[in-house]
């Protein structure tokens, strides 16, 4: 290209450039509308393939005292210095039973999952794992134990939840870290894995 303005390409002239075309004043203004199904407030598209969830009512039991600790004896118990003290009622051979059969003890208390990892705070050292093939049971589940001549449940805050299933079929969920007591012959469903609370 040479100063005065002249387009030149190795020495030779080039055509004018065509002129660009004005633009349409009366064209239709087209707008790509949202799928079925979604709506414009929200991010994400809805799932069908989601049960509704059922209601289930929420405990009314706040946190026990020293959860899973070892129940005193009476051997263990200090001499009254006046009235004698209350003991709590005791709970004779607490365990719980899987489906395929196995019976776990629950006196020292018991962290369960799919791969339960140890706990500090709650005095608990033994550990089992629930062989869940749907994979509902998180890692490190819920513990159980025995505390104030109870026996206790305690989600740890799982993706899946702790539901304790009653007799009649009433359903009670388990609110995360909060230490919920248990009936006899109480059914727990963690997750989807269902296993019975036994004790005499």
């Amino acid at each position: 290209m040479s100063g005065d303005g002249v387009n030149e390409w190795n020495g030779f002239e080039l055509p004018p450039r065509p002129p660009l075309p004005a633009p349409a004043t009366d064209a239709p203004i087209r707008k790509i509308g949202m799928p079925p199904g979604m709506e414009p407030a929200l991010d994400t598209v809805p799932s069908s393939d989601h049960g509704i969830p059922v209601p289930v009512a929420r405990p009314e039991f706040g946190l026990a005292p020293k959860p899973f600790a070892p129940q005193p004896t009476a051997a263990d118990q200090p001499a009254p210095a006046t009235a004698p003290t209350p003991v709590a009622k005791s709970i004779g051979n607490p365990r719980l039973e899987l489906p395929d059969g196995s019976v776990l003890p629950l006196g020292e208390g018991l962290i369960v999952g799919r791969d339960p990892q140890h706990q500090e705070g709650y005095g608990v050292t033994a550990r089992a794992r629930l062989h869940d093939v749907e994979r509902s049971v998180s890692k490190t589940h819920a513990i159980l134990g025995v505390a104030d001549g109870r026996v206790w449940v305690l989600d740890l805050n799982s993706t899946n939840g702790t539901v304790l299933i009653a007799a009649d079929g009433t359903e009670t969920l388990c609110a995360p870290e909060v230490a919920t007591p248990l009936l006899a012959n109480t059914a727990v469903r963690f997750g989807e894995y269902r296993v019975q609370v036994v004790f005499d």
